[in-house]
């Protein structure tokens, strides 16, 4: 168990800290993912086309997402987000990008940490997760 809780923290630092993935501070994250939500505009459409300038923030959001539905042996989610099983990447972009916008004094943070704040708020387990 915690060798499987060791091992998902560590792909989740090191998909985070690696290649296009890497911001180097919140706020760069933050004007990266507002330039992902500039092109989208109020599309629900499952294809959009992402800018250069957000590029870091998309591939970020990825990681992040594909890290959040980690589970270990009994189900629970080791990041303890819950969100919907349809929930998509620009929702996950929006709900970093409002919560970034409405907690200015924690863009001098990390931004994995940032990042799991805002969709620990948007999405906690709370009793959706088995115990």
């Amino acid at each position: 168990m915690k060798l499987l809780i060791a091992v998902a923290l560590g792909a989740l630092c090191a998909s985070l800290l690696s290649g296009k993935a890497a911001a180097k501070a919140p706020a760069e994250l933050l004007q990266s993912c507002r330039a992902v939500i500039d092109a989208a505009g109020a599309t629900q459409s499952p294809s959009l086309d992402i800018p250069v300038a957000g590029l870091p923030c998309w591939y970020y959001m990825a990681a992040v997402q594909n890290l959040s539905v980690v589970v270990d042996e009994r189900g629970r989610h080791l990041l303890g987000i819950c969100a919907p099983q349809d929930t998509t990447l620009l929702e996950y972009v929006r709900i970093f990008t409002r919560y970034a916008q409405d907690h200015p004094q924690e863009t001098a943070d990390n931004p994995a940490a940032l990042a799991l704040r805002a969709l620990l708020d948007a999405f906690p387990c709370g009793s959706r997760q088995p115990s």
